[in-house]
């Protein structure tokens, strides 16, 4: 399991920026993704993405403990309601935000504003030159939100997301 001294400054960092900036939704908690919480990200995975091209087990539990992505999971109670996977690239100092998933019944709460927020946070707490991110071009909600955050298309992905389901690549400049 990597573990090593970044990985773990910049899970506390992610957990410190929901201390400081919670999400304006009651009974919420958050912790990094762990092996044990696969069945939950599974699920959640299936209910928000087509099943062909979510993650899967096999490719979560490297994120999790192979790789140095950051996964913060939102919980309403007990129930996982969102995720956030980044994955720092530091030959090209950029964060990529490699998953983002909120429940139905926890949309147009502001969820996945906050999640962008805390993304754009951390990229310029950890002095990436950019935030970067992939989206089906027919989710025009979560391409709304990325626009209103300050994302610009840098690419065009044709069949990126199977036959005829094209993606666009989007980049947002950090600030310092």
């Amino acid at each position: 399991m990597i573990q090593s001294g970044k990985k773990c400054q910049r899970d506390r960092d992610a957990l410190a920026f929901f201390f400081q900036n919670p999400p304006h939704v009651p009974d919420m908690y958050c912790r990094i993704a762990t092996l044990s919480d696969l069945p939950a990200l599974l699920h959640l995975e299936r209910y928000c993405f087509n099943p062909f091209l979510g993650f899967g087990r096999r490719r979560w539990r490297y994120l999790i403990t192979g790789s140095a992505c950051t996964t913060l999971l939102l919980f309403h109670q007990e129930t996982l309601v969102a995720y956030l996977c980044l994955l720092p690239h530091q030959g090209w100092q950029g964060l990529e935000i490699r998953a983002l998933a909120v429940h139905w019944s926890f949309r147009q709460k502001g969820l996945g504003r906050w999640l962008i927020q805390l993304s754009q946070a951390l990229s310029r707490q950890w002095h990436m030159r950019a935030l970067y991110l992939s989206v089906d071009c027919e989710n025009t909600a979560a391409l709304s939100l990325y626009q209103q955050a300050g994302f610009q298309t840098s690419a065009e992905l044709a069949d990126y997301y199977g036959p005829d389901r094209h993606g666009l690549r989007m980049r947002c400049h950090s600030i310092a």
